[in-house]
């Protein structure tokens, strides 16, 4: 155990005229940004969504910041909040600000009708403090642009930058949805993470004033690797469209980096992969084909994310459910804004079945229904698909009888879970 005493620690709402330099300093000592112009897209950033700080000596040294928005479930876009920022200062570290934080967070965004929290991930394990869990794999590729297999017309795109970041933030709310799609509500934010990619540029196409269709790079070096860093469409024609786009850039792109898109195999539309994997093992441009979790997601209102899905039977059972932001929210009854919620642990009786039959009954319990008993986080997994019960029994903190499980593993068969929207 450390000896290091503890601090008086001041948790207050982020104010931009006291709170934006240390926050700067902040990110710079993560270096998470560099120069000024990096830096003004701070005050866009956090003039959207809500911070919380916490403050030693009057400065803050640890900030929260969250952003309103939805996530899908199946066809259901639940009320989201996104925590798009989680950064402690050199000197805040090992005080668990950053925990309490987020917790307080959370509560704030569930008190004011969040169903569900995400979050992109720094590493695994820290989240998890607070009922975060992984989501599901997200793929990368890098190959040469040229190898793409469309023969698709391309039309002259429009020529896209930061200056149209309402625009793109429109289509990219309007793009095509699909299990796991994220949503951001305020185009300010956007103004922030196009402002941050100094050097990048976007390509689109418009429909009458409408921008329908856009992909956004950022370049390195004159021969790349690019990075496709988004990639909005709302049909099949209009991502083919973007790809032959793609492809007409390889007259000088040699390289480009980018996420498989949803629905998609990115892999089955590039002209011998292993071969160009191969040729190119050593090279700075070399292709390669990788995958990881990037997101974390849990539940906020558990019945809210029950009676959004559609399961292909029905189950009934008892959920002895825990969450562990319970016990670190008891801790700050005198925090400052202090909000009702306190987490989603408890004894349910839960429905799955097909269409809207699914439902979620508090301290219900009676006995005569199997027991599953899992955490906030794992349940989270299971609700959307990211792996089967059984394969979650094996490894998670997950428990029930064989044959719940077997129900459970054919009533919730989903696809795989993209974001779409990297927060």
């Amino acid at each position: 155990m450390s000896d290091r005493p503890k601090p008086d620690v001041e948790i207050r709402p982020y104010d931009r005229d006291r709170d934006l330099k240390a926050i700067g300093r902040m990110w710079r000592e993560v270096a998470w940004i560099e120069g000024k112009s990096e830096e003004k897209q701070l005050k866009p950033f956090f003039g959207c969504g809500s911070t919380l700080t916490a403050a030693l000596n009057g400065e803050a040294e640890c900030a929260v910041h969250t952003t309103p928005g939805t996530l899908r479930l199946q066809e259901t876009d639940l009320p989201l909040s996104a925590v798009t920022a989680v950064t402690t200062s050199r000197i805040a570290r090992g005080l668990a600000l950053a925990r309490r934080l987020t917790a307080l967070q959370l509560a704030a965004g569930a008190d004011t009708g969040a169903a569900v929290a995400s979050l992109g991930m720094f590493d695994q394990g820290f989240y998890d403090q607070v009922g975060f869990a992984n989501g599901g794999y997200s793929y990368e590729l890098r190959f040469d642009p040229a190898q793409l297999r469309v023969d698709h017309r391309v039309r002259t795109p429009v020529r896209l930058g930061r200056k149209d970041y309402r625009e793109m933030h429109g289509a990219l709310c309007r793009r095509r949805l699909v299990h796991g799609s994220v949503v951001l509500d305020p185009p300010l934010i956007m103004k922030a993470e196009f402002g941050f990619d100094e050097d990048g540029f976007g390509l689109g196409y418009r429909d009458g004033d409408e921008l329908t269709h856009f992909m956004w790079l950022s370049p390195e070096g004159e021969h790349g690797p690019y990075e496709l860093t988004w990639l909005c469409y709302r049909n099949g024609a209009q991502f083919l469209e973007l790809m032959g786009l793609l492809k007409s850039l390889a007259d000088q792109v040699y390289a480009v980096e980018m996420e498989e898109p949803p629905g998609m195999q990115l892999q089955a539309m590039l002209d011998r992969p292993f071969r160009q994997r191969r040729a190119t093992r050593d090279s700075e441009l070399g292709g390669y084909h990788r995958g990881a979790v990037w997101f974390q997601q849990r539940i906020l209102d558990l019945p809210a994310c029950v009676a959004a899905l559609s399961a292909r039977r029905e189950v009934d059972f008892e959920l002895e459910l825990t969450d562990p932001v319970t016990a670190i929210l008891d801790r700050e009854r005198d925090a400052a804004p202090m909000p009702d919620w306190r987490g989603v642990g408890g004894r349910y009786r839960v429905h799955l079945g097909p269409g809207e039959s699914a439902a979620v009954a508090a301290n219900k319990s009676d006995g005569k229904l199997p027991l599953l008993s899992a955490d906030v986080g794992t349940f989270t997994r299971l609700l959307w698909g990211v792996l089967p019960a059984s394969s979650l029994a094996l490894t998670e903190p997950l428990a029930a009888p064989d044959a719940l499980l077997a129900q459970l593993d054919a009533a919730i068969c989903l696809p795989r879970s993209v974001p779409g929207w990297d927060h």
